[in-house]
């Protein structure tokens, strides 16, 4: 039987090269990456070897830790379905012990056993004898927990398939934690390479980084990976560090009872499934006021969470710091002034991207407004809701980080205003604008930066002069918070009070000529509609 299962595992990896160019190509492509991979955890690991040890205790525990996260995320965030699905023996008269046995030797006789050598690669970092002889050990017990963490994270993935809603907050969670793990990798990393000494500079307002390894090192992701630091010359505790080995391989036992009833659960007769009723569910609409203003901030707060045209202002605005930062850490920029730069302007592109041309993105269906006599004001409100909402959001988050990045908290309150200038003043802005000055945009449910093919304006002239007039309604509070950063003071108050009184005076300035021009403009905005 075990011969046979092979001998299919085999047949089935070299049928994989037998499709068209395009996909050998493919699929040559990855087997090179992941070549390319474990070479650089080989190297990586040779490179630490003529560290200190605490420096190789804190670096492999972090690295470790997030792979092992990895291992589980990764394929609970991309999973869609199993090449061999335990069902597929029901047929054969196999027991389920038995449909573990071979799900257990597919998965050794495929692409994960390069977690093996990853796992290995872990020994060359040890600069003395006995922690290499504890990692050694350790390793396939890694790689056996990466291997068991990988197959349960794609169960689950596969499974979350079928609740929409919590694989959203699952995915957002994900996320951030390979953020997070990435980004504490390379504060630690950055300690010995040069070219990265700017974001050592982060440890000062963020002191939790120094016991990052220290914390991860109690739990069983990182336990393993600082093993062989007991075992050396420097913490001489050999006894506790093959302690860690066995609760590892408890691990390894807790790992694969967890799955083994996965694959049981699998395998259960569906007779035995209930049967739900699928319940039909307004969505936004159920959860908003019904009236004309609360319907229009409905589907508008579907367009933003659903609509493949406004998901990609909300996908952009993380990366947003990272490019900002990193352009600035290249040109020289002081951190402690570049940190200052990159809320504002995620404000900015949130306040201006689509709400300037939001009629345009409505395309056709602003007819369910005029047939239903919508009142300017209501049309106009409405759309302002969920961008003041993520807005909102998104100062009460970015206000305090960028204070703690800038390092001194009287920041906040000129930082508040300068924000608050922006949303409001772009918000008012782009009520008049798209009322007053709609161009073509993107069909809806297109990609967010696929033009139509429409002859004579483009919108470039509108799109520049409303970004001109954001600006100039957050200029007075710019102005004072330079002041501050030049001569202190109390200009950071006069820059909040400045910033919030011009972006609710413009907020409401530019709702009010907004709903003018839609009830005044309406027939005009249909054709518009309906022509592009």
């Amino acid at each position: 039987m075990v011969a046979e299962l092979l001998q299919l595992r085999l047949r089935l990896l070299v049928n994989s090269f037998r499709r068209s160019p395009l996909g050998v190509f493919g699929i040559l492509v990855g087997l090179a990456a992941a070549a390319a991979g474990v070479a650089a955890a080989w190297s990586a690991a040779a490179a630490l070897h003529a560290q200190e040890d605490d420096y190789v205790r804190r670096m492999m525990v972090a690295v470790g830790a997030l792979l092992l996260v990895s291992a589980f995320l990764v394929p609970l965030l991309f999973s869609r379905s199993v090449s061999l699905h335990p069902l597929a023996f029901r047929g054969y008269g196999i027991r389920a012990d038995g449909i573990v046995a071979i799900l257990l030797v597919f998965a050794l006789t495929g692409p994960l056993l390069l977690m093996l050598a990853v796992a290995y690669a872990s020994a060359q970092a040890w600069p003395d004898a006995a922690s290499r002889d504890v990692a050694l050990v350790a390793a396939p017990i890694l790689f056996l927990i990466a291997l068991f963490t990988v197959l349960i994270g794609r169960a689950l993935g596969v499974a979350l398939r079928n609740h929409p809603h919590t694989s959203r907050l699952i995915a957002f969670l994900s996320t951030v934690a390979l953020i997070v793990g990435a980004g504490m990798v390379l504060v630690i990393a950055a300690q010995r390479i040069p070219e990265l000494m700017w974001l050592v500079r982060l440890t000062g307002p963020m002191p939790f980084v120094h016991g990052y390894s220290g914390l991860l090192e109690e739990t069983p992701i990182g336990m393993l990976w600082s093993a062989p630091w007991l075992a050396s010359t420097t913490a001489e505790r050999p006894d506790d560090a093959w302690a860690i080995i066995w609760i590892g391989a408890a691990i390894v036992v807790v790992l694969f009872a967890i799955w083994a009833s996965i694959v049981g659960w699998q395998l259960r007769p569906t007779r035995r499934l209930r049967m739900t009723r699928r319940s039909l569910s307004t969505g936004w609409f159920g959860r908003l006021p019904s009236s004309p203003t609360g319907a229009v901030a409905a589907r508008s707060f579907s367009y933003w969470l659903r609509d493949p045209r406004y998901r990609t202002v909300l996908a952009v605005l993380p990366i947003l710091p990272i490019v900002i930062l990193a352009a600035f850490a290249v040109g020289g920029v002081p951190f402690q002034y570049g940190v200052l730069v990159p809320l504002p302007v995620m404000v900015i592109v949130l306040a201006w991207s689509t709400v300037h041309n939001d009629v345009a993105y409505d395309s056709t269906a602003v007819w369910t407004h005029l047939a239903a006599r919508t009142r300017g004001v209501q049309d106009r409100v409405g759309r302002i809701i969920p961008v003041l909402v993520f807005g909102i959001i998104l100062i009460g988050i970015g206000v305090p980080l960028t204070a703690w990045g800038y390092g001194d908290a009287e920041i906040a309150p000129a930082l508040l205003g300068v924000c608050l200038a922006l949303l409001l003043g772009g918000l008012g802005v782009s009520s008049v604008s798209s009322a007053r000055n709609p161009y073509p945009a993107p069909r809806p449910g297109d990609p967010a930066f696929q033009q139509p093919q429409i002859a004579g304006s483009s919108g470039g002239a509108t799109q520049g002069f409303s970004i001109l007039l954001i600006l100039l309604v957050a200029a007075p509070a710019l102005i004072s918070s330079g002041l501050w950063l030049v001569n202190g003071g109390s200009w950071n108050w006069v820059a909040l009070l400045i910033g919030a009184v011009s972006g609710v005076l413009v907020l409401v300035l530019g709702a009010g000529g907004g709903a003018a021009s839609f009830d005044r403009r309406g027939p005009e905005l249909l054709a518009f509609a309906v022509r592009h």
